[in-house]
């Protein structure tokens, strides 16, 4: 079943589905840039924490059948067409639902699927999607300097207080 909405903050268009994690799996990523127009070498999602048991838990609870939901995604083709699924929010979960698969469980795992995003639409996704979790303020502060523009990075990198090709977020 398919529900289409209007985020009536923002009008961004999104629809609500559940999708087999076998079908998922060949069309989405992680791999997801902040700004993909002026800035696509820095990534919108965190590193995943294997070991964290909280992640240990949700593989456990996959590798069991458990569906998740809450997984946020935009779906466009401007970058890297063979994925036009790209994860925001819920990397965690797409990673145990893959791990998951490879033990051959292939759930229906429940997603926000956001359409035609501008730069400030596809930033309040981000945010609000790492919300449901505990966002660290270097996210926070990654997100917002990504949305004003590259020229707070490239300050910090040309002066020397961030290495070149680095983002905030790698630096504390």
């Amino acid at each position: 079943m398919l529900f289409r909405s209007i985020d009536k903050r923002t009008n961004a268009h999104y629809c609500e589905c559940h999708i087999k994690a076998s079908v998922l799996e060949l069309l989405a990523t992680v791999d997801v840039p902040l700004d993909p127009e002026t800035q696509p070498q820095y990534r919108a999602n965190r590193e995943i924490l294997t070991d964290d048991p909280g992640f240990r838990r949700m593989q456990d609870d996959a590798q069991k059948g458990r569906s998740f939901s809450n997984i946020v995604v935009e779906y466009t083709k401007d970058f890297d067409e063979t994925h036009p699924l790209k994860i925001v929010g819920g990397q965690h979960r797409f990673r145990a639902i893959q791990a998951a698969l490879k033990q051959g469980v292939d759930e229906h795992h429940g997603m926000k699927v956001y359409f035609g995003l501008d730069k400030a639409q596809r930033l309040d996704v981000q945010l609000i999607s790492n919300t449901n979790i505990a966002i660290s303020r270097d996210l926070f502060d990654r997100l917002q300097e990504t949305f004003v523009g590259p020229q707070l990075r490239e300050w910090c990198q040309k002066v020397g207080l961030l290495p070149l090709g680095k983002d905030f977020a790698d630096s504390y």
